[in-house]
């Protein structure tokens, strides 16, 4: 038996969150030789300690430093150094993780290549082109020669495009994959005990600083909305990397940090972050990330966006899009610590199908039949 070299790139925390998983059944199948190719900023690890830990991967086959500059030169730099490794790997398949510029730049070379690429996420859509990621996931999947969506709109996304529908498979999401494996991780962790919180009895918020709502002005929106939510629950901030920056940047960060009932930490680990997910209260975001995680561990979550490409943890699951609607944040906020007339939308939350940790289990099955 021939065993297919099977090429996975991917770069940031979503990214790896899909590969992770897949590369661990991959190498347990024994039938596939996967190869894993990671980019990552300078001075950035390229995946996470636990993520690494949990699925087995130890140093990358292949890791690729973004240098310090724009948007293109980095993709520059990345596509120069793709091309080399694919050349030199010649894969069998490319399967392309993730919607970051690092994907996008994986998927192009190796269509440049005439290396069959598979989109792994595929036909996610927040039809915001002003989304750099938006504009991503579009090319990643007009690329792709094989399409595994995570939910439903995936599938109408891609169908609607028009790829054929022999080339979209519903696999489900493999970052639940990652939070199955993580959560294994998450009994032997203390965090939130460590720093003297009790389950739900705290509110999460996880605010990226590349996130569409962090502009000064919401910003200050975002400040008063904690200065009274303190007075109500302790509240958990970590700084995600450039954070602290950006609100120093902003002249912002002290007004954050003098609010009495806020706790602002340092970035935990993966597992770490997603146990205090887990046990708080609800979840407040200003980006896509952690929407799934949320919904399958059914906590409320409340994400400071107009739209989503993921709008199955809308439709069933416990987000609400609230945008900077400061009276419609507060409200919800309320309900959700004092139960109100929102009070349904997490009790009628249920898992979207297939985000049940067999995602990469599904994959493989496909790839059994098209390889």
């Amino acid at each position: 038996m021939t065993v297919k070299k099977l090429l996975l790139a991917a770069s940031s925390r979503p990214g790896t969150l899909l590969l992770a998983p897949l590369y661990k059944a991959l190498k347990k199948k024994g039938a596939y030789r996967p190869v894993v190719m990671l980019a990552a900023p300078e001075g950035a690890e390229p995946i996470s300690a636990d993520l690494a830990a949990s699925f087995g991967i130890g140093e990358a086959n292949h890791s690729i430093i973004l240098p310090k500059g724009t948007a293109v030169e980095q993709l520059a730099a990345a596509l120069t150094a793709m091309e080399k490794i694919m050349l030199s790997e010649q894969p069998d398949l490319v399967l392309v993780c993730g919607c970051d510029n690092a994907a996008f730049g994986a998927a192009v070379t190796a269509a440049k290549l005439g290396l069959p690429v598979a989109a792994v996420d595929a036909g996610l859509r927040s039809n915001e082109r002003s989304d750099a990621d938006e504009v991503n996931r579009v090319v990643i999947d007009a690329m792709a020669d094989f399409h595994f969506v995570s939910e439903h709109s995936g599938e109408y996304n891609l169908i609607n495009e028009g790829v054929a529908d022999e080339k979209v498979f519903f696999a489900g999401n493999l970052s639940i994959d990652s939070l199955v494996g993580l959560m294994e991780l998450a009994t032997t962790h203390t965090v939130a005990a460590d720093l003297g919180l009790k389950p739900k009895k705290y509110a999460m918020v996880h605010l990226n600083p590349a996130g569409r709502s962090a502009s000064k002005e919401e910003l200050e929106i975002l400040l008063r909305l904690l200065k009274e939510m303190a007075g109500k629950t302790t509240i958990l901030m970590p700084l995600v990397a450039g954070l602290e920056r950006h609100l120093q940047e902003q002249g912002l960060y002290k007004a954050f940090a003098d609010i009495e009932g806020v706790k602002m930490i340092a970035h935990p680990g993966l597992a770490e972050l997603l146990t205090l997910i887990r046990d708080a209260a609800l979840l407040l975001i200003n980006t896509e990330e952690l929407q799934s995680e949320a919904t399958v561990m059914n906590v409320p979550c409340l994400t400071m966006m107009e739209t989503t490409a993921r709008p199955a943890t809308i439709e069933i699951g416990t987000n609400v899009l609230v945008g900077i609607d400061e009276e419609d944040i507060k409200s919800r906020i309320h309900d959700i610590l004092h139960p109100g007339k929102h009070a349904h939308d997490a009790s009628r939350s249920k898992i979207p199908e297939k985000w049940d940790g067999a995602a990469a289990a599904r994959i493989i099955a496909v790839l059994d039949r098209l390889l």
